[in-house]
């Protein structure tokens, strides 16, 4: 009987291309393959068809089959002209059209040597294809060398259609070895339209999901400011837990930079190290950037967290904005470590945190202080009787800063409180202490300073619902929500301010109990909040559609307690209105507004309008902030057809009358290859957005190969919200 292995020799193709991912592209463009085989009957297990016009038993040793020859055993068809089994010496012989065919693959031979008793086997110009990958090729020989090698001569590899190969590959030689997941080719070259794209004369490449180093998709592009750019990476993969990309960067205006990330992975540890140095030809100087990541697990649920990070200059991120782009918009760069632990009723932190000023000339008290350490200990005791509440919140803290007031803050904060609630109402009073203890340096003033004060609010509301809709298809709320608060004044002026400021303008933040982020100040007030709010739902689906609220502060006293020493006498605060709609699944519409109480007129304008549909996204916003900025934009991704794809962004500074960031970017997609183009203008906001920066991407992706170019995806992503890429 026919063991299984004996079509074991199916295995060579698919190891050759098994990179995961590659099942991931999209093969909508393309058309149906070239080979189409008949779907055969699976025989029973372990079972086996034999069929043929002419089966001769030439002695008790072998089987000779002619006309339509054809064996099929668990899915495996073999169909040939010819096809010689010899039981004891297990070879097949199959000549004159060889054809063969399973669920992954497909091959056609002119002559196949099967040697079952060795693990060998000799294809003759074989054709193969993948049809789940819609990837295909030829080779002159392949060979089984034995269970875990095979080797390939003068192969040919594309995932293009048939007849219409505008990418593919050729290479000499190629070897795979599955039992250490490695291959190996000589003399390969990489073609786009029959033009050599580019030429490695040795490679190793994985067959599998283990790791190895090797060479990743190099990056090119240009901008004014570094000029024609060459990245290369090469992964390096070092051992099991530890791993290095090293990325040297031919950068034309500036010079070769080298970029590295070095990441670990132990038991209770794991890190990252980000290593870029530069020696810059235009500014004659050393450009760099390091930081090291680093977390770790302790015994008792104690958990730690290192950043250090430093940069040479204020435009590192600026110039190189790829490096670290989580950077790309800070002033101040922060190292820090921390250890925590969490538990069923006590949370606790001690923190060490450090500031880099990106930008020198800031003036020290325009700069954050230092955190040398900060401890917070935080409790929520289980509640005493039904749900009343008595949290404990202790923060001990010692600032820093050069040329500074600076000292040791302790602050704790106990409240109590009641929570009651149903569908239709809540009721939440507290009663919190705050009791801050200052032992201060350099203080104008009392260098130990005391402050205790208690906190009375009160947060309540109702909740009314309807049907609404000319068919009672939605549900609409009325929320209306009153919150009172009393804070006695005391004297605060001669507390330095570590890390306090107001309060942003926001719905929310008008029910907050304390005016002022931080524990610097503690804002006096009697007064009362009136908030209302509406609420729109889909009574089929549950979906929100419609969320309106507005609020403003109503004040019984004037605000003595402050950051600049003035006197707030206002009778009412800035009112507050915020919307979201959401008309469908697809269109999300987004306002917001601040009516100055004091100047009598608007004083913040937000308005975003972002709808994406099958690829289409188009966003429009506008964006004012008094004194600080008013800025316009519009961006799109329009799917011309499903090969064309047009993307463009225009947003504006209205402030200063200039293009904050201009995109135009056009996208091609075929059956086995993609282009994308984009060509960005940006501005330098520290220079009133006066000196722009103008670059070109490209970017070619060879479906199931590879892509070359720049990942432009990740800046359109974040420039145009709603746009999803196509390959």
């Amino acid at each position: 009987m026919l063991r299984t292995r004996y079509l074991l020799f199916a295995g060579l193709i698919p190891a050759l291309f098994t990179q995961p991912g590659l099942t991931a592209e999209d093969w909508s463009l393309c058309r149906i393959p070239s080979f189409n085989f008949l779907e055969t009957e699976a025989p029973a297990s372990d079972g086996i068809i034999i069929e043929a016009q002419t089966i001769v038993s030439e002695d008790s040793e072998s089987l000779h089959l002619t006309g339509d020859a054809n064996i099929t055993r668990a899915q495996q068809k073999i169909i040939a002209d010819d096809i010689r089994f010899n039981k004891s010496t297990e070879a097949i012989s199959a000549t004159g059209k060889v054809e063969f065919a399973n669920p992954d693959y497909r091959l056609h031979s002119s002559s196949v040597q099967i040697d079952n008793k060795n693990d060998s086997a000799t294809f003759e110009q074989p054709e193969f294809e993948l049809p789940g990958r819609h990837a295909r090729g030829e080779a002159q020989k392949i060979e089984k060398l034995d269970q875990y090698r095979s080797r390939f001569s003068e192969l040919t590899y594309t995932s293009c259609d048939p007849d219409d190969r505008d990418w593919h590959l050729r290479a000499a030689e190629l070897e795979i070895d599955d039992e250490s997941g490695r291959g190996s080719a000589k003399h390969t070259t990489i073609y786009f339209k029959e033009f050599p794209f580019l030429y490695l004369p040795y490679f190793q490449f994985p067959v599998d999901d283990r790791r190895m180093s090797g060479m990743l998709a190099p990056t090119i592009g240009y901008d004014e400011t570094n000029g024609a750019s060459l990245i290369v990476p090469v992964y390096l993969n070092i051992a099991p837990n530890y791993d290095m990309t090293l990325t040297p960067a031919s950068l034309g205006k500036l010079g070769l930079q080298l970029n590295t990330e070095n990441r670990y992975l132990f038991e209770a540890h794991q890190g990252k190290l980000d290593l870029s140095y530069l020696d810059d030809e235009e500014l004659d100087d050393s450009r760099w950037f390091q930081q090291w990541q680093h977390k770790t697990s302790f015994a008792n649920d104690i958990n730690g967290d290192l950043l250090l990070a430093e940069v040479s200059d204020r435009d590192f991120f600026d110039d190189f904005d790829s490096i670290a782009p989580e950077y790309n918009d800070i002033s101040h760069l922060e190292r820090h470590l921390s250890f925590t632990r969490n538990g069923e009723i006590w949370n606790s932190k001690i923190l060490w945190q450090d500031y880099q000023t990106l930008d020198e000339s800031k003036a020290i008290t325009s700069r954050p202080y230092r955190r040398l350490p900060s401890l917070t200990l935080d409790a929520t005791p289980e509640p005493w009787i039904g749900d009343l509440q008595t949290p404990v919140n202790i923060e001990i803290t010692s600032f820093d800063r050069d040329d500074s007031v600076t000292g040791t803050r302790t602050h704790v904060v106990s409240s109590l409180s009641w929570n009651a609630s149903d569908s239709w109402y809540f009721f939440e009073p507290e009663l919190q202490l705050a009791f801050t203890d200052y032992q201060l340096d350099d203080n104008p003033g009392d260098n130990s300073i005391y402050r205790g004060l208690p906190t009375l609010s009160i947060d309540t509301g109702l909740i009314f619902e309807r049907q609404a809709g000319s068919r009672n298809q939605w549900l609409q709320t009325l929320e209306p929500r009153l919150y009172f608060l009393h804070t006695p004044f005391e004297e605060q002026d001669d507390i330095p301010d570590f890390d306090t400021s107001l309060s942003s303008s926001t719905y929310n933040n008008l029910f907050k109990n304390n005016r002022f982020t931080g524990a610097d100040r503690i804002g006096d007030a009697t007064q009362v909040t009136f908030g209302l709010a509406s609420r729109i739902f889909d009574n089929d689906s549950g979906a929100e559609l419609l969320n309106a609220r507005i609020g403003r502060v109503f004040y019984f006293k004037d605000r003595r307690v402050s950051l600049d020493g003035n006197l707030d006498e206002e009778t009412r605060s800035d009112a507050i209105a915020e919307l979201d709609i959401w008309p469908n699944a697809r269109t999300k519409i987004e306002a917001r507004t601040v009516y100055d109480q004091e100047q009598s007129e608007l004083s913040d304008k937000e308005l975003s309008i972002n709808y994406s549909d099958n690829g289409f996204a188009a966003n429009l916003g506008y964006y004012f902030d008094e004194d600080i900025l008013e800025q316009a934009l519009v961006s799109m991704a329009y799917p011309v057809n499903e090969r064309w794809t047009l993307v463009a962004k225009y947003h504006r500074s209205l402030q200063f009358d200039r293009p904050v960031e201009k995109l135009l970017g056009i996208n091609y997609e075929s059956c086995c290859w993609g282009l994308k183009i984009l060509a960005r203008q940006s501005g330098d906001e520290d220079e009133d957005f006066t000196e722009p920066n103008n670059s070109i991407y490209f970017e070619i992706t060879f479906k199931g190969l590879s892509q070359v170019g720049q990942d432009i995806d990740q800046r359109l992503s974040s420039a145009i919200p709603g746009y999803r890429p196509g390959f």
